[in-house]
């Protein structure tokens, strides 16, 4: 049978008719490093992110904070999220943090061949602290304060996926790295899976759901790309 075409997934997501396959989403982790700054006025934080290489199968290109697949040494822990998370940031930009803080979680769409399931999770360093690119699997880092990043996002620059642009607009609501942390003990933290649904005129509607209960959160929450090829969904 010949893959069908994002629009074909999306119609099969949307009508039920089991032409589309949906892929389990793999689990992983990402973390959110913020350090305090003094460099810009916009923020007093700034935040680690990663231009994900070229060759990337999923992804390339784009900015993501560091992160990757929950690998089988990681269920060796009790959280292996949580382990994930520690061990690609040793990987990636060679730190050892220690407390890190749940912040949000996002599942790849359904219309995604490749799907996972990211827990993000925030840390908090201080100031002098340097982080070191040690990875091949990203060109470039970066500290960036989240108004930049979302800049850089929006006059394109640096390309994002939904998730990471959605992030990085939460850190910028945070006048202060307090603020920050204050904010993150009192989230209510649920997975977000964006999802397709088709409108009487045939276009596409991106609706956000809660995937734990799968109870609508949003409706019409805008445009999306597919995060494994940047190809517009619409």
């Amino acid at each position: 049978m010949p893959e069908l075409t994002v629009a074909e997934r999306v119609a099969s997501i949307a009508c039920a008719d089991g032409r589309w396959v949906v892929p389990e989403p793999e689990p992983a982790a990402t973390v959110v490093i913020a350090r305090p700054t003094t460099m810009n006025s916009s923020s007093d934080f700034e935040v680690v992110m990663l231009r994900r290489a070229s060759t990337m199968q999923f992804a390339a290109n784009m900015a993501v904070f560091p992160g990757g697949k929950v690998d089988s040494v990681d269920h060796a822990f009790p959280d292996p999220s949580l382990a994930c998370a520690l061990r690609e940031v040793r990987e990636e930009v060679n730190l050892d943090l220690e407390h890190l803080m749940l912040f949000d979680h996002w599942i790849t769409p359904e219309i995604e061949a490749r799907r996972y399931d990211v827990q993000f999770f925030l840390a908090v360093v201080d100031s002098e602290v340097e982080a070191t690119l040690s990875t091949t699997e990203a060109e470039e880092m970066l500290w960036l304060t989240p108004q930049s990043g979302l800049q850089r996002s929006a006059n394109g620059t640096l390309k994002m996926l939904v998730p990471t642009q959605m992030v990085l607009a939460e850190l910028s609501r945070a006048n202060s790295i307090d603020d920050l942390v204050r904010d993150v003990s009192g989230r209510a933290i649920y997975p977000k899976l964006p999802r397709p649904a088709l409108r009487d005129d045939a276009s596409i509607r991106w609706d956000l759901f809660n995937a734990r209960t799968m109870t609508l959160v949003q409706s019409d929450v805008g445009a999306r790309r597919m995060e494994s090829t940047g190809e517009s969904v619409t």
